[in-house]
């Protein structure tokens, strides 16, 4: 009876380390696709391109924010408070804090603005792209008979000899990426998210 529970338990260990060398994995590292592969960069190239006007925009309200300051600054210098001032420096000093409440108001809302559009927009890029490295993925696991393919993010460690991502990085550079590029550059309306904005510039002085 003891022999017949050892054969069979000789049986069982055998048929485990069958399975075991026939199991084929693979990992992609999913960092140098979006980091090295050719639609990656085209995409973020395509980003670059429609956000530079927006930026250049936020650029420039926050110089003239920043001026704006500085000259308040130099007002409020001229005496040691707001009621010291000459009458005509105290007017300037009220009509510049109007503006700049103004103008800081207006690059706060259109900063967060950007940062929603934005993120939207490399949510979507990011989505599109993993979609087609999954295809990707799928064909090659069936052509190659892999059983498991894990990206890096879900490994603690795995030999390179498991390392699929060059396979991949071949394939997903052949492919055409203006379809991902026009939708990011025409996105389906989304409801706004709370961002909050950086401020642009402090105020130099109140006026009374």
């Amino acid at each position: 009876m003891k022999k017949t529970k050892l054969a069979l338990i000789g049986l069982s260990l055998a048929s485990s380390v069958a399975f075991a060398s026939d199991f084929q994995l693979g990992y992609i590292n999913v960092d140098r696709v979006f980091a090295e592969a050719k639609p990656a960069k085209a995409i973020q190239q395509a980003l670059k391109d429609k956000y530079a006007p927006q930026q250049t925009k936020l650029q420039t309200m926050n110089t003239s924010i920043v001026k704006e300051q500085n000259e308040m600054q130099v007002i409020a210098s001229k005496a040691p408070a707001f009621d010291k001032l000459s009458k005509t420096d105290q007017a300037k000093l009220k009509t510049l804090e109007a503006q700049y409440q103004k103008d800081q108001a207006g690059f706060q809302q259109q900063y967060m603005a950007f940062q929603q559009s934005l993120q939207k927009s490399q949510e979507l890029a990011l989505s599109l792209l993993m979609t087609k490295t999954n295809a990707i993925l799928k064909e090659l696991s069936d052509k190659k008979g892999y059983d498991l393919v894990l990206t890096s993010n879900q490994l603690v460690y795995a030999k390179a000899k498991y390392d699929v991502t060059d396979q991949v990085m071949d394939q997903l550079n052949t492919i055409d990426t203006s379809d991902i590029i026009k939708q990011i550059n025409n996105p389906a309306p989304v409801a706004p998210m709370g961002t909050t904005a950086p401020a642009a510039a402090a105020p130099a002085a109140s006026a009374k």
